[in-house]
């Protein structure tokens, strides 16, 4: 049996295996393993009733079809039972308190990603080891009052301190969450290396989605796809157990989409912004690949207005050396300067009116394509989208009201990313 390791959150449906919630690698399931059994045992009769169900009233009325009425009660009466255990109050974070949309790996894996995830990059601020408990807290908060159960970060983020940070503080909840992470190195050796550091800094021995970040090149998808690439190290790492899912991010639409065509990731990392879509001409072709190809869409950037400038942001000063930053991402940090927010730590301008905000949210997650979105990674501005979102069974409809108010307000607004040249793509990670 092939066993599923997010604990109890199900995160992850098997088709092959009707015990979604089994933690990988464990011996004991104790209470909770025995009430999966018992379902799945139910299961199995259920399953078995309605073919026979089925197989009768074919041999009885071979001119018709078995009548909904009475297949979606069985169906209905499975689902309930199978998901049963995710309204276990004991567990935390509760995984259906987000809208849950799939997507579909590459060895056939179901996977429930909740609509919103933890912007992780939010605890790069946290640069002394005196500020762990800081970020203790607020992985708590978006934890336990929150109940957000995915989280995302990278080395990059504040050059490993964010991944530092959030390692000890999700460790009392990693087997109820779903944990990403990325690499920003193209080759075989440089993302092993990094992988083997990642998880080291994180406490866990395995991500459920690794992602190559900020592909924005020709050059950055025929090394990680070509040979001695970090295509290798990330199929090697999933075969062995340590990672769950493969994905990316990416800033350039043309990349973005031959990653997706090569058939070999489940998720793609892109600015699904209203900004952008609307002013920078960004996001549809990717949207139409990820469809097509049946490759799960993560909305970057969904809350941003546009991009900052040294006048109204503060640049960031690039050192000599980097200890999880690659050498050629800092010297691109030096050709295209990076600018950040003052106020939010953010490299864009993120929407900070709460009601607009929110707008730019749900115009993103309503995209045809879109899986879940990550936030702005400034915690002043997670707990009004969570109150948008937390305790809905879908995700709220966009008012399509708005989009003239919207198209207004952000008329003289740069778009953070667009096609019309490479600095386009290269606004930050």
């Amino acid at each position: 049996m092939n066993s599923i390791s997010y604990g109890s959150c199900g995160f992850e449906d098997d088709s092959t295996d009707l015990s979604p919630c089994i933690i990988s690698g464990s011996t004991q399931l104790g209470e909770e393993g025995g009430k999966l059994h018992r379902r799945a045992l139910i299961a199995v009769l259920v399953s078995v009733s309605l073919f026979v169900l089925a197989h009768q009233f074919h041999i009885n009325h071979p001119q018709e079809t078995l009548a909904q009425s009475a297949i979606v009660p069985l169906q209905s009466s499975m689902s309930a039972m199978m998901s049963s255990n995710h309204d276990d109050p004991t567990i935390i974070p509760n995984p259906n308190a987000y809208p849950r949309r799939p997507f579909i790996t590459r060895n056939g894996r179901n996977v429930f990603l909740p609509v919103l995830g933890f912007p992780s990059v939010a605890l790069a601020q946290y640069v002394k080891e005196d500020d762990q408990h800081l970020a203790n807290e607020a992985v708590r908060h978006a934890v336990e009052d929150l109940q957000i159960s995915y989280f995302d970060v990278a080395p990059e983020y504040g050059d490993g301190v964010a991944q530092q940070r959030l390692g000890p503080a999700l460790q009392p909840y990693r087997h109820n969450v779903f944990l990403a992470a990325k690499t920003m190195y193209r080759d075989a050796n440089g993302s092993a290396t990094d992988l083997a550091n990642t998880l080291r800094a994180l406490q866990t021995d395995h991500l459920d989605l690794y992602q190559f970040h900020s592909i924005s090149t020709d050059s950055d998808v025929a090394q990680i796809l070509g040979e001695g690439g970090a295509m290798e190290t990330f199929v090697n790492a999933k075969n062995e157990g340590k990672i769950h899912a493969i994905g990316f991010s990416a800033h350039s639409e043309a990349m973005a989409v031959k990653m997706i065509e090569s058939g070999l990731v489940d998720t793609c990392m892109f600015p699904i912004n209203f900004v952008a879509y609307h002013y920078g001409g960004v996001g549809q072709k990717v949207l139409d690949a990820a469809m097509k190809y049946n490759v799960g869409v993560i909305a970057l950037k969904s809350g941003a207005r546009g991009r900052l400038t040294p006048e109204n942001g503060e640049a960031v000063h690039v050192p000599e050396s980097f200890d999880h930053i690659p050498e050629w991402k800092r010297k691109e940090m030096i050709d295209y300067p990076v600018v950040t927010s003052r106020v939010h730590h953010t490299w864009y301008e993120p929407e900070d009116d709460p009601e607009e905000l929110n707008r730019l949210i749900l115009w993103s997650l309503n995209q045809l394509g879109v899986t879940a979105t990550l936030p702005p990674g400034s915690l002043l501005l997670l707990d009004g989208i969570s109150d948008m979102l937390r305790g809905k069974s879908s995700v709220p409809k966009f008012d399509e009201a708005d989009m003239e108010h919207m198209l207004e307000r952000y008329d003289n607004i740069v778009p953070i990313f667009h096609n019309r040249s490479i600095s386009g793509t290269k606004v930050s990670t």
